[in-house]
């Protein structure tokens, strides 16, 4: 038996099986960047703050993300980081007539420098939750301080928050109208759909 063939061919497994660990998971925050616009779809989770950074540094002439299917985040802390990552990185958040956004990608488009959306997009809230039992339910909501401070640091009435909250509970969604959706000032300058 050859060992050098065996060798390398161990060492091909490991570059392969390597290779498959980093490819993100279906489902999942994807980017893909078409000359200033980079194109978001999929979930976030604590490990989409890599994708952000590696899209600033590797395409410095994105200046707008544009939210197309985007259903939430896994994980609502490290979400706020993220979002303050597009904040800080100067990029404008875009929604086209067929984006799709809801629960924690919400937070993610208040995040830019300038919010543009076209008529058509859909943009779902509801209340945080758990097994169980909703924000709307419990007299002390962990988030509430956390959210509220987020959305105004956005530059959107706090309120917002409580308006998700009550809008619908955590296993359902609101679909915001554009009166709704003017009325929070989610745009930067406001919605009008014929």
């Amino acid at each position: 038996m050859r060992w050098d063939l065996v060798g390398l061919g161990a060492a091909a497994l490991v570059i392969i099986g390597g290779a498959l660990l980093r490819t993100p998971s279906e489902g999942l925050l994807q980017l893909s960047v078409d000359g200033a616009r980079a194109y978001g779809n999929g979930v976030t989770t604590g490990d989409s703050q890599a994708s952000i950074r590696g899209l600033v540094a590797d395409h410095p002439e994105v200046d707008t993300l544009v939210l197309q299917n985007m259903p939430g985040t896994k994980d609502v802390t490290s979400n706020y980081r993220l979002a303050r990552s597009i904040r800080r990185a100067e990029l404008n958040t875009h929604l086209d007539a067929n984006s799709v956004i809801a629960s924690g990608a919400v937070d993610l488009f208040l995040a830019g420098k300038t919010r543009t959306a076209e008529c058509g997009a859909r943009i779902g809230v509801h209340s945080w939750g758990g097994t169980g039992f909703d924000a709307q339910d419990v007299r002390f909501d962990p988030h509430r301080a956390m959210s509220r401070r987020f959305i105004e640091d956005m530059g959107i009435d706090p309120d917002f928050y409580d308006f998700r909250t009550e809008a619908a509970g955590s296993d359902d969604i609101h679909w915001m109208s554009v009166e709704e959706i003017n009325r929070w000032g989610l745009t930067t300058e406001p919605m009008v759909c014929g």
